[in-house]
């Protein structure tokens, strides 16, 4: 693969980390099974230069319950859901919150809603067809300020991903003096050949009109292709991005242990952060995967079928 990868700390280091993560989490009664991502003060003592980005990327699964009379796949306990993922990031200290899937059209404006206060900086773009609440399912919510770019809806797309209108949102912010630049999206599922064709949309159409030299570029959100995938490099030359590897036991995004999917699923990890520093010292310094849960009425249930991804980020000159 030609991707290039960051090199996983050695497993000692890992596995101590994960104890007092959890040690951590244990003592805060947290009801989320989660390895927490490095604490910014850890970062530096252990690798240098600290983070000072923590983004989350997490498809939340908020499909149109509009049309849940048409089909079951369509009723997967939003409302249920929706307070517990407000309730969830508001008590989370993540710099930006990239979400996919916010498509139902009340919890859109539930979910922006509750997270107004710890979250104040909110981009989206409004959907044409009636059907999602955020164009595409994306939608930023920020504690640093955020400026809308651009917005595309892919020209290739097929079958239901048509209906949420699926494309990919660009926006800027600034971190410590560096403009950067973070494209959300969430790509084709069930049609490899079309996602393909989105890949090279994405690099056409926002990726490179866009990128300037001295202001990173970060492309985030569920692109349906794993990292084992024969297409993955072609995602990576056609965004000229770099990916980074998962600082996780299970590096994987979805798979059969989450409530909401079939105990044989294959766990696969599709939902990314990716990083062009575009002449910047920017990187990704540490990847974990967050898994939301709690118990509900006797057993234990998901947030979301996806996991997130937890991405702590040096952006630098």
């Amino acid at each position: 693969m030609s991707a290039n990868y960051v090199a996983r700390r050695p497993w000692a280091v890992r596995l101590f980390a994960t104890w007092i993560a959890c040690c951590a989490m244990f003592c805060a009664g947290a009801d989320a099974d989660e390895p927490a991502a490095p604490s910014k003060s850890t970062d530096a003592a252990a690798d240098g230069p600290a983070a000072n980005l923590k983004l989350l990327t997490w498809n939340i699964q908020m499909l149109p319950t509009a049309l849940s009379f048409a089909s079951d796949s369509l009723k997967k306990g939003q409302a249920m859901r929706a307070p517990w993922i407000v309730e969830y990031l508001n008590a989370r200290d993540y710099d930006i919150v990239v979400l996919q899937e916010v498509i139902d059209r009340p919890i859109t404006d539930q979910l922006k809603a509750g997270l107004k206060k710890s979250y104040p900086h909110q981009v989206a773009f409004e959907g044409r067809g009636g059907v999602a609440g955020c164009g595409g399912g994306i939608l930023f919510a920020s504690r640093i300020p955020l400026k809308y770019v651009a917005h595309i809806v892919y020209e290739h797309i097929t079958g239901v991903d048509k209906l949420a209108e699926k494309g990919c949102l660009l926006v800027e912010a600034e971190c410590s003096g560096v403009t950067i630049q973070i494209a959300g999206t969430h790509l084709q599922a069930g049609d490899d050949a079309t996602r393909d064709q989105q890949f090279v949309e994405m690099g056409e159409k926002i990726i490179a009109p866009y990128r300037r030299d001295g202001v990173p570029q970060l492309l985030v959100g569920d692109m349906n292709v794993a990292t084992t995938e024969e297409s993955f490099p072609l995602l990576l030359t056609a965004t000229e991005m770099t990916a980074f590897s998962l600082d996780d036991a299970d590096p994987f995004t979805v798979d059969g242990h989450n409530s909401w999917n079939q105990p044989g699923k294959r766990a696969k990890h599709i939902d990314h952060v990716l990083l062009n520093p575009r002449g910047t010292n920017s990187t990704i310094l540490c990847q974990t995967v967050q898994r939301a849960r709690r118990k509900h009425e006797g057993r234990t249930v998901d947030y979301a079928d996806h996991y997130g991804v937890i991405a702590e980020i040096r952006i630098a000159k």
